[in-house]
């Protein structure tokens, strides 16, 4: 059995991204919190204006996308009173006027600020009443709302969904790689339009096998996201994946459910647990990296590093069944 434990912890410093780049991530999250700080200071006397963190930077789960561009979530949370509640237009027209002279992209949900065409930060907008302003706001029993442009203020809380997955994977550091392999496998197969990572998150923190490999913990929870979502190959499975907070009704993969997109992911998910499974009975590493690689992505699965030792090529060629380096079948 090939065991590429190595391969996949070299995969996973590959996506990941250092530390050098998260403090420059942070510092032009800084600037952009100064520019709506002194514009709410200067401009809006009944509201004071905070921030948090969210999304898999604050949850260290992020990846560097193929495409280069990365994303930062950011926060804002607006204070005042409930008669002072702006429209969501207003809102989003506040945190627009503040960043003005930057490059802004007001979107439903949010203000995306492009920076450098390396990444953008995405500002979504909450709203919170005066009953309990402190540092420490976001523990608060009160839900925050969010100002989304087409459903109006909507209950959102993602300083609850961090605490959540914070509680999953608590002293199990393979769980956050595992969710980076999801997202790396999502973004090398972007043209189907996979789940989003917040939906890769979710299901890996609720299906995750631990194993002492990351190939085979790997695997093991891809069978058993298939087992609860797979209702095409599974009686007992159920295409759900419901939000662990706020909004706890919603069922994050409806919008995945088009009949081509959900084959599209169903499909894409069992190639992907029949190739581990294949990778994993294989003698040859070069073999079963390839079988990995073809999911994971030949620009970055780093197959070329694979060292084989002499006994287990051996052994590879000794069986006639063994198809050297095909990363074309499953």
């Amino acid at each position: 059995m090939a065991d590429l434990s190595k391969t996949f912890i070299e995969f996973n410093d590959i996506i990941y991204l250092t530390n050098d780049k998260k403090t420059d991530l942070r510092k032009s999250r800084a600037v952009i919190r100064e520019d709506i700080v002194k514009y709410f200071n200067e401009k809006r006397d009944k509201h004071t204006v905070k921030f948090k963190g969210q999304g898999s930077l604050s949850m260290n789960t992020c990846i560097l996308p193929l495409s280069g561009e990365y994303d930062v979530d950011d926060g804002v949370y607006i204070f005042g009173k409930e008669e002072d509640k702006p429209t969501v237009a207003t809102a989003h027209s506040w945190i627009c006027d503040a960043l003005n002279g930057k490059k802004i992209i007001d979107k439903n949900t949010c203000i995306r600020v492009i920076c450098d065409n390396e990444y953008h930060v995405d500002l979504p907008i909450y709203y919170k009443t005066d009953k309990k302003e402190n540092e420490f706001f976001w523990d608060d029993k009160d839900v925050p709302e969010l100002a989304h442009k087409s459903k109006g203020w909507i209950e959102s809380d993602p300083y609850e969904f961090k605490k959540w997955f914070e509680g999953k994977a608590k002293d199990k550091p393979q769980l956050k790689r595992i969710v980076r392999y999801l997202k790396a496998w999502s973004d090398n197969k972007s043209h189907l339009n996979l789940p989003s990572g917040m939906v890769f998150t979710i299901l890996a923190a609720n299906n995750y096998v631990v194993k002492d490999r990351d190939d085979e913990a790997l695997l093991e929870t891809l069978k058993a996201i298939q087992q609860n979502i797979d209702d095409t190959r599974f009686i007992l499975a159920s295409y759900v994946c419901k939000r662990p907070t706020v909004d706890k009704r919603e069922n994050l993969l409806a919008k995945y459910s088009a009949d081509t997109r959900k084959k599209n992911f169903l499909d894409e998910l069992n190639g992907f647990i029949e190739s581990g499974k294949k990778a994993l009975e294989l003698k040859s590493k070069k073999d079963a990296c390839a079988k990995w690689q073809k999911h994971l992505g030949e620009r970055r699965f780093p197959c070329s590093n694979v060292v084989e030792d002499d006994e287990t090529l051996a052994k590879a060629f000794s069986h006639q069944d063994v198809l050297r380096y095909d990363n074309k079948s499953a």
